[in-house]
């Protein structure tokens, strides 16, 4: 094996083990930042990953058999979809969760996009009628001097989530934008990861 082939396999191999941290990463902030998934996402994220691994060794074999730079370009597109599916179950997940589950996250999700002055909650229609005013209570029996919440007769359209509204300022924590940015942060790892590096002789 010459030593470009060498330090190519190494770059794949690296790689992979980058990329496959990341997801891990990912998946675990979605958990922990946002609180969104408790029991749903951990079973999820046990059979996604394994999933997953299955998936990336298929990628070292193909990637082995074609060193070159239309290898990186098919890993990096098998990875792009192997993403976007985590991604999507991801979205599906914190679309089924239940009310209860989803009022504790809400209350996190809004508590930390509060600011002083008058704040509208916009919720969906479903979400509204199902534990909006619950919502609001709840978050003013813990509201510090200056801050106020009401529920916004706007309403949040196809997703669930939150948006904090405070003068023009909008908070957007809706479970398509939550997951959006943290998959555009995946992707744009594993870009650097596969091209940022020179493969010399």
């Amino acid at each position: 094996m010459s030593g470009i082939e060498r330090i190519y396999d190494k770059i794949i191999n690296d790689a992979n083990d980058q990329v496959d941290v990341k997801i891990k990463e990912t998946l675990s902030k979605i958990d922990s930042a946002r609180k969104a998934v408790d029991e749903k996402l951990q079973e999820y994220k046990a059979v996604q990953l394994s999933e997953a691994e299955k998936e990336a060794k298929n990628i070292i074999l193909r990637a082995q058999a074609n060193r070159n730079l239309e290898g990186k370009k098919q890993l990096l597109s098998i990875k792009q979809e192997m993403i976007s599916q985590v991604f999507d179950k991801a979205h599906k997940s914190l679309m089924e969760m239940e009310d209860s589950k989803k009022l504790s996250l809400y209350m996190k999700l809004i508590n930390k996009s509060l600011q002083k002055g008058h704040n509208e909650i916009l919720l969906n229609k479903k979400d509204k009628l199902n534990f909006g005013e619950q919502l609001i209570s709840e978050i003013q029996d813990h509201l510090g001097d200056g801050f106020h919440v009401n529920l916004s007769e706007q309403h949040i359209q196809d997703d669930f989530g939150v948006i904090v509204k405070n003068g023009n300022i909008y908070s957007n924590s809706t479970f398509a934008t939550l997951l959006k940015y943290s998959k555009q942060e995946l992707e744009a790892d594993v870009m650097k990861i596969l091209f940022e590096r020179g493969v010399q002789a």
